[in-house]
Formats: C-alpha cells, sequence, structure tokens
C-alpha cells in the first residue's frame, strides 16, 4: 500500500528540487513532498491527518502553477484520492 503515492512524492520533489531558486514556497513544496511521503511509509492516524493537512495545502498553492509543472499537480491529484480513502 501506498507504493505509487510514495513515487508520487519523490518525483514531486526531485521535479521541485529544479526550481528550488525560485523561492522559498518551493523548498517548503519539496519539504512538504518528503513528509507527506514520511507520512505514507508509517500511516499513523496523527500521520495520516497531518498528510492530508499537507496535500491540502499544497493543493491550494498550486493553483496558479500548474501549467508549468503539470507532473507535480498530477502527483497531488494522486495524494488527493489517497488521503478520501484512508
Amino acid at each position: 500500500m501506498g507504493t505509487d503515492e510514495l513515487k508520487a512524492c519523490k518525483d514531486a520533489a526531485d521535479l521541485l528540487e529544479n526550481y528550488r531558486s525560485f523561492g522559498p514556497m518551493v523548498d517548503e513544496a519539496i519539504k512538504a513532498f518528503k513528509r507527506i511521503g514520511e507520512c505514507i511509509e508509517d500511516p499513523t492516524p496523527e500521520k495520516v491527518d497531518e498528510a492530508k493537512d499537507l496535500i491540502g495545502r499544497l493543493m491550494k498553492e498550486i493553483g496558479p502553477y500548474q501549467g508549468y509543472v503539470p507532473s507535480v499537480a498530477l502527483a497531488l491529484e494522486k495524494l488527493k484520492k489517497w488521503s478520501e480513502s484512508v
């Protein structure tokens, strides 16, 4: 369980590394994806709630940037579906 979601987190963080110089928001997103991955690996109720919060925040923040990083937007959609199923 969660291997697709873990890969989505890793791939999104790896892609965003290329945009790190664009500002602190990108760095925060990278950290959030890594933390979501940690929460998926050990899905205690508290960590699931934390992951859901992080996913929700990222969904709001990516809005205007989806066209620039479509694979990150797709990863977030996958993570959102995961968060709705747990």
